[in-house]
């Protein structure tokens, strides 16, 4: 039986509270260094987040460095995700464009888009739009 701990939940409050960035491992350890935490307990924790779905496990795709970011749960698995790719921030795509982007790209190329699938550019402040 699995049951929050005061540095599961400071950990999840750390993240929560800055959902629309994602941080390394070291980041987050260095977060809750202040309360004593150790880095094993905080990977942990954080495996555990990402496997109840509470954390996304992000890569680049190019190397084998990985970011973790608060998503929230299951409901983040019925839509796209914007991801800049310089600032770090995401942006959830709304569920009607989400789905209409993916039955398009079905439709036309014949490629199936996984579930809360990321796309990585840069965001409008990143951008200089």
């Amino acid at each position: 039986m699995k049951y929050n701990t005061g540095k599961k939940e400071l950990i999840v409050k750390l993240l929560s509270d800055k959902a629309e960035r994602s941080f390394s491992l070291v980041e987050i350890c260095e977060m809750v260094a202040a309360d004593g935490h150790g880095e094993s307990t905080v990977y942990r924790i954080v495996s555990e987040l990402v496997s109840e779905g509470s954390v996304r496990r992000i890569s680049d795709g190019k190397t084998r460095h990985c970011t973790y970011q608060y998503v929230g749960g299951e409901e983040c698995r019925t839509h796209l995700h914007l991801k800049c790719s310089k600032c770090g921030r995401l942006i959830h795509l709304e569920k009607s464009l989400s789905h209409e982007l993916i039955d398009t790209l079905l439709d036309r190329k014949g490629f199936e888009v996984e579930d809360g699938s990321m796309i990585f550019g840069r965001c409008k402040a990143c951008a200089g739009v």
